[in-house]
C-alpha cells in the first residue's frame, strides 16, 4: 500500500510540474511555472517564461531557473516552430529569470538585459548570490553557469525580427535595480517580469527594491497602450494587474510610514500587518514580512 501511495505521488508531481507550450496570442508563447519557492519536487520551475515566434526566429523573454528547465523549454520551441533562437531578454536578475541563460548561449542567441544586471556579474556580486542560492536550495542548481549579456540597456532599445518590432524599457530601481520590460506596439502587449502581479503577492524586499519608485514605474504603465501583461507569474493579465500591484506596496508604505510617525515600535508594525485583506492571497506567507522589513527600512533614507 506504501508503495502504491509513493507511486501514485511520482506520477502526480511528473504531472503537475512538466512543461507545456501555451499559445497566448497568434505568434506568442509561454511556460507557466507555479507559485512556490524551488523544491526538488517543482524543478525550480517557478515562474513564466515566453517566446515571440518571428520569420527569422525566435526572441525569448526570461530563461527559467536552470539549464535543464531552459533545455525543455527551447525543445519545446524547435518542435513548434524550427528556427533558431535569435535574442532572450532578461527581465531581472532573480534566479528564476536568469540562472537558464547558459543553455540560450549555447543557442547562440544574443542576450539582452539592463546594464546593472552586467555591472552585478562583473562585481562577481552575482556569483555570490549563485552560490548562496546553492546553500539554501542545494542541487537544483548544481549545473548552473552565469553568462554575461552581449547587450546592455540603460533607458530604452529597440531592435526589430523579421515582422517584429521590440521595444525594451528600464524599469528600474523598482522589484531590483535590473528590471526591464519588453513592448511589442503592434500586438499591445507588454513582458512585465514581475513588476506586476494578480491576487499574488509581490516580493518588495529585494536588496535594490525601491517601493517608492515602483509605483511610479507603475504609474507609467498605466498610461501606456497594452491590452495583455504577460508577467513572470500568472496567467495573462489585464491593466487591473496593475492596480493590483500599486495597491498592495501604497498600502503598506502608507501603514508603516503614519506607525512609524506614532513611534510605533517594528515588532508590533509587523503584528498589525498580518491580518489585513491581503492574507488570503499566494505567497503572503513567503513575502510579506520581508516586503514590510524592507520598505520600514527605506522610509528612513527617503527625502
Amino acid at each position: 500500500m506504501q508503495i502504491f501511495f509513493y507511486i501514485l505521488f511520482f506520477i502526480f508531481f511528473q504531472i503537475a510540474f512538466s512543461m507545456e507550450l501555451i499559445k497566448v496570442k497568434e505568434n506568442i508563447f509561454m511556460v507557466k511555472g507555479i507559485s512556490s519557492l524551488p523544491s526538488k519536487e517543482n524543478r525550480g520551475f517557478i515562474s513564466n517564461a515566453y517566446a515571440v515566434k518571428t520569420k527569422e526566429g525566435w526572441v525569448v523573454i526570461d530563461s527559467l531557473s536552470t539549464p535543464e528547465l531552459a533545455k525543455e523549454f527551447i525543445s519545446l520551441l524547435k518542435k513548434e516552430y524550427n528556427k533558431p533562437i535569435k535574442y532572450l531578454v532578461i527581465t531581472h536578475y532573480h534566479l528564476d529569470h536568469y540562472f537558464g541563460a547558459s543553455e540560450f548561449k549555447k543557442e547562440k542567441a544574443i542576450i539582452l538585459a539592463h546594464k546593472n544586471l552586467n555591472n552585478l556579474y562583473e562585481e562577481g556580486y552575482l556569483d555570490t548570490y549563485l552560490e548562496n542560492i546553492k546553500k539554501i536550495f542545494g542541487d537544483i542548481f548544481k549545473n548552473v553557469r552565469l553568462v554575461k549579456p552581449n547587450i546592455t540597456v540603460k533607458d530604452r532599445y529597440s531592435f526589430s525580427l523579421g515582422d517584429k518590432k521590440f521595444i525594451v524599457l528600464s524599469m528600474t530601481p523598482a522589484h531590483t535595480n535590473t528590471d526591464i520590460v519588453v513592448y511589442l506596439p503592434e500586438e499591445k502587449v507588454l513582458f512585465a517580469g514581475d513588476l506586476v502581479y494578480k491576487n499574488r503577492i509581490p516580493f518588495v524586499g529585494d536588496t535594490f527594491s525601491n517601493s517608492k519608485n515602483w509605483l511610479k514605474v507603475l504609474s507609467q504603465m498605466k498610461n501606456m497602450d497594452i491590452n495583455i501583461i504577460l508577467a513572470g507569474h500568472n496567467e495573462p493579465l489585464d491593466k487591473s494587474a496593475i492596480y493590483f500591484t500599486y495597491r498592495y506596496i501604497s498600502f503598506l508604505r502608507e501603514e508603516i510610514l503614519k506607525m512609524k510617525d506614532e513611534d510605533i515600535e517594528y515588532d508590533k508594525i509587523k503584528e498589525k500587518l498580518q491580518n489585513t485583506e491581503w492574507s488570503r492571497y499566494p505567497m503572503f506567507k513567503v513575502f510579506h514580512n520581508k516586503n514590510i522589513y524592507k520598505i520600514y527600512n527605506d522610509l528612513d533614507f527617503e527625502f
